[in-house]
């Protein structure tokens, strides 16, 4: 047995999403004969269920099926390609290694690649976004093991750092770290967040380690407005017991009466805009992440008259989820992170972790093959 190949099953198990209203199938799948020069395998030490996730389990998004969900994923290499030698950092990969990897493998060469935006990439495969007929099946978290498939960015996960606070951060820490640097936030903003969710919470903790004035969110669930409070913000507004009227109202107030500088929509929800048209001052910036199909109506009168920017972003550049990995290195101790990831379940009880994630319990639920 070579150096770069520890001891791996013949078969692993995965589970299978076909179609809305059906289980997930726990199935067996062929361990990849071979590993390419620049790819790796990997045993999964834990996957969390992502917002998305549950948008193609309920049919919200469409993605071709059958496939195995789950891309907030951590792991161990147990075999390596001879051609990855290092990791994003520049530190020495090895058999063993525990780390996280970027979302999405990207070709290097197309024009997308080669102008800064390889999450566009022409030939993108996603991890839990791609048919398990496309090529290699092994290429979702709800599975025991992932082939890591070349142009895909690796991490080595620092020392001591959690799977529970670790796993998340290829998904909606690295997305808000491209929200933020896309949108130019600068130190003295006052800023405003449309959800509490994981993105939200990630927001807080981006916003006052960048020195943000006055950090406003809101949502509709009390349970995570409160963790919104610990996270850091300065003021929590349930929109289920306000009137819209009343809302922007204490939102430009917070904000010194002009309106914020900044708005971060990460809630999904349409309403949210027409809010954002209306407490962004003069000169304000607005950074879209809705992903869900959306149609708008917008009065651009208002744009052009209060001279906003609205930008949007999907995904992120590989450069945030070291950006993201070093963040938590660094701040993870000063925010409840640990609190994140709820409960955790096998791979056997898949269902029970769904429907868990789906109550909304905790922000984030867990599958420990």
């Amino acid at each position: 047995m070579s150096s770069n190949q520890a001891k791996i099953k013949e078969k692993v198990r995965a589970a299978v999403f076909y179609e809305k209203g059906k289980p997930l199938q726990l199935e067996e799948f062929e361990m990849p004969s071979a590993i390419e020069p620049a790819a790796a395998l990997c045993r999964i030490t834990m996957s969390t269920i992502c917002g998305s996730d549950l948008h193609t389990i309920s049919g919200r998004r469409i993605e071709a099926a059958p496939l195995i969900l789950g891309h907030e994923i951590v792991g161990e290499i147990v075999a390596l390609g001879n051609a990855l030698k290092t990791d994003g950092f520049g530190k020495p990969l090895k058999v063993g290694d525990h780390i996280s990897w970027s979302i999405m493998a990207s070709c290097g060469k197309c024009f997308y690649c080669t102008h800064s935006l390889p999450q566009k990439c022409s030939s993108l495969k996603k991890y839990g976004h791609t048919c398990i007929n496309d090529g290699q099946p092994l290429s979702g978290g709800y599975a025991e093991y992932i082939y890591i498939l070349p142009g895909t960015a690796i991490f080595k996960i620092p020392a001591g750092m959690p799977d529970e606070i670790a796993t998340p951060a290829n998904c909606a820490l690295s997305t808000v770290i491209n929200a933020m640097e896309t949108i130019g936030f600068e130190k003295g903003d006052n800023v405003l967040i449309q959800g509490a969710g994981l993105l939200g919470l990630n927001l807080i903790a981006l916003a006052k380690q960048a020195g943000a004035k006055t950090i406003i969110v809101t949502d509709i669930s009390e349970q995570r407005l409160n963790l919104a409070s610990r996270f850091g913000a300065d003021l929590c507004l349930d929109l289920s017991k306000l009137s819209e009227e009343q809302t922007c109202q204490k939102i430009k107030e917070a904000a010194g009466g002009y309106g914020v500088d900044v708005v971060f929509e990460v809630c999904g929800v349409k309403a949210a805009i027409k809010q954002a048209m209306e407490v962004l001052r003069i000169g304000g910036r607005y950074l879209l992440t809705m992903v869900t199909p959306t149609t708008l109506e917008m009065d651009i009168n208002k744009i052009t008259r209060k001279y906003l920017t609205i930008k949007g972003i999907h995904n992120y550049n590989p450069h945030h989820l070291g950006a993201a990995l070093t963040f938590l290195n660094d701040n993870a101790n000063k925010y409840p992170y640990a609190e994140i990831v709820g409960q955790s379940f096998p791979l056997s009880e898949i269902e029970q972790a769904l429907q868990i994630a789906m109550s909304g319990k905790h922000i984030r639920v867990a599958i420990t093959p």
